[in-house]
């Protein structure tokens, strides 16, 4: 009992290490330099012309929803190729290295030892994803603090009063970054959490990188399409919206490939739809379940298999 006491008390210890070294790896492949891509396109778009074709009262908005748009397009993108490239790396690199053969050496629990890489991954795209993040609401301040002027003297000079500019100004200020938009973004991190560890778990059983990212790539998107899949399914068969056998049919499978859908509500926020903290503290407790269960299996294969 004290020495399963002392192994969990020494976890966080074990974990942060193996997710500093695996940190370390991914910045020495030169990953930042997407950023540095994504920064110069995204920047570009402050010299996209105004649409003149839109009236004056909503030309603002349609600026800044096409900014948002465009970020959260670059991030969801950026984001799913760098979770399944990184991890699906991170073994094999590990075994030709012959890091992985010391590191089991030491009293490391395999399942600390993938619980750390994965966070490792994770820590860099945070740091990625903060960048991004960040270049937007700077662009989206510069940009939404211009239009504001703009359309301000635009509507005065059209004998506007300070009343009736108001509501065209708030819908620009609405338009802007706002929480809902930061909550998409978190949620979009928690369903790319999801996307490591089940490809952490796929890279456990196969024998590549390249099949491994096959595999995990495969697996978002059956997850992000099967809600339409079984509505076809109940379609084929005559059935008015989803049936019963086939709701039970697909809880079942929810619980073995993940239901990325859940977690890409980050456009709708963007567009302005509701999005609460408690809607967010349930992604994340959903997330925290599959992750689990993910390295779970995998720290089962992981200890039978012969490397």
């Amino acid at each position: 009992m004290g020495h399963l006491l002392a192994s969990i008390w020494h976890m966080p210890g074990r974990v942060a290490a193996v997710a500093g070294v695996t940190f370390t790896q991914l910045v020495r492949m030169r990953l930042f330099l997407v950023l540095a891509v994504f920064a110069t396109g995204f920047l570009a778009l402050q010299f996209i012309p105004y649409q003149e074709h839109i009236g004056v009262e909503f030309r603002g908005v349609q600026q800044l929803q096409l900014i948002k748009d465009v970020a959260v397009g670059c991030m969801q993108m950026f984001g799913l190729f760098f979770c399944v490239a990184a991890t699906a790396l991170l073994i094999p690199r590990d075994t030709e290295d012959r890091i992985l053969y010391t590191i089991l050496c030491k009293p490391v629990p395999r399942f600390d030892y993938l619980l750390g890489k994965v966070c490792g991954v994770l820590g860099l795209l945070m740091v990625m994803l903060v960048f991004m993040d960040g270049l937007m609401s700077l662009l989206l301040w510069v940009r939404e603090s211009s239009l504001a002027a703009e359309l301000t003297a635009t509507l005065t000079a059209q004998g506007y009063s300070a009343t009736d500019s108001q509501p065209y100004l708030d819908q620009v200020y609405s338009a802007g970054n706002t929480w809902e938009t930061q909550r998409g973004i978190l949620a979009m991190f928690l369903g790319f959490a999801v996307l490591t560890s089940l490809t952490m778990l796929i890279s456990s059983f196969t024998s590549g990188t390249i099949v491994s990212m096959i595999f995990a790539l495969g697996g978002y998107f059956i997850g992000m399409f099967q809600e339409q899949f079984f509505h076809a399914l109940s379609a084929g068969d005559g059935q008015a919206g989803v049936s019963p056998f086939m709701q039970h049919a697909a809880q079942v499978f929810a619980v073995i490939l993940p239901d990325f859908s859940l977690f890409t509500i980050a456009d709708t926020a963007s567009a302005g739809a509701p999005l609460t903290w408690a809607l967010l503290g349930s992604l994340a407790l959903i997330a925290a379940a599959y992750m689990l269960l993910h390295l779970l299996v995998a720290t089962w294969i992981f200890a039978h298999k012969e490397f």
